[in-house]
């Protein structure tokens, strides 16, 4: 069964902010449950934009370590 792509991403969304609020009510010091819920939602956002933000910069780190390589081999760049 293959799953379409936005609901895909919903699902992820909507598991990592049960994650998130998760993690805030049951640390050590826990917090209540209307703060973990409000958190959640200022925190679910800027988890996925950092994943984003590295995602971009690690592609973007491979491709300038592949265009050494093929300037080290004598190969013309693309």
């Amino acid at each position: 069964m293959t799953v379409p792509k936005p609901l895909k991403i919903a699902l992820f969304v909507v598991l990592a902010y049960a994650l998130i609020v998760l993690m805030l009510r049951y640390r050590t010091d826990g917090t209540d449950w209307d703060q973990a819920l409000l958190l959640g939602l200022l925190v679910t956002p800027l988890a996925f934009l950092l994943s984003w933000g590295r995602d971009r910069l690690m592609g973007k780190a491979r491709g300038a370590g592949e265009r050494a390589r093929a300037r080290r081999r004598g190969e013309a760049a693309e």
